[in-house]
């Protein structure tokens, strides 16, 4: 019986140790784990962050996500006494692209003014697609003279893009509005006047076409009688020379 009330060996110190050592080799195990986790969830937080301010079908910023980085600019042009210019772009006789060539033709022309006003905007800039046929260009800490000259040439270089599509070349057409901000400003007045003076652009050019293209007409035909009314002098004279 005596036996039984033994007390039991003493632990060595090797054994203290190796005890020790594998209760702090689990703990560290799982703080890693629990760091890796809490990455993990970070990175699909930003992910889904950002997913829901990115264009899914062009990559740039959709909507809500323009209408942040606008906030942020106003906000820094309050702060520091900056100014800016937002560009509005919208597509010209877009609608005929899908009608004749496709909706696939059509995703393919967005994208690629995607790809021409993202690549030509500095890394201080934005880029939205604010719905449909319609981007949006922030330029921000920029002057009006600036940003006047830099919408321009972007006007330039979307006006000459094509997009290349079942081996036809699809022109990219586009009217501009521009319109300077300061700390005053209100977002959605901002975006109203930038689109106001877009449709202006777009109604002066039709206007400006519809003009060109009857003078165009006149011109023919009064070429095309010219050339008749000396055909029939032409006639005349071999007649009476005869």
């Amino acid at each position: 019986m005596a036996d039984f009330l033994q007390s039991p060996a003493p632990r060595t110190g090797g054994e203290e140790k190796s005890e020790h050592s594998e209760i702090l080799k689990r703990a560290l195990n799982a703080a890693y784990e629990a760091e890796n986790r809490l990455a993990e969830q970070q990175r699909r937080i930003s992910q889904l962050e950002k997913v829901s301010v990115t264009d899914e079908l062009t990559g740039v910023l959709n909507r809500r996500g323009f209408v942040t980085q606008m906030k942020g600019a106003l906000a820094a042009a309050s702060r520091y006494k900056e100014q800016g210019v937002l560009v509005y772009v919208d597509l010209d006789d877009f609608k005929p692209v899908n009608d004749t060539y496709g909706h696939a033709a059509g995703d393919e022309v967005l994208r690629r003014v995607a790809r021409v006003l993202q690549g030509n905007v500095r890394n201080s800039d934005y880029v939205g697609r604010m719905g449909g046929d319609e981007f949006a260009v922030l330029l921000t800490r920029s002057s009006w003279a600036d940003g006047l000259k830099r919408s321009e040439t972007l006007e330039g270089m979307l006006n000459n893009a094509y997009v290349g599509w079942n081996g036809r070349m699809i022109p990219i057409r586009a009217s501009f509005g521009i319109q300077a901000y300061s700390s005053r400003d209100d977002i959605d007045d901002l975006l109203i006047r930038a689109d106001g003076d877009m449709y202006k652009t777009k109604r002066l050019r039709a206007e400006l076409g519809a003009e060109l293209g009857a003078e165009l007409g006149e011109k023919r035909t009064t070429k095309k009688n010219g050339e008749k009314n000396g055909e029939q002098n032409n006639r005349a004279w071999n007649r009476t020379a005869a």
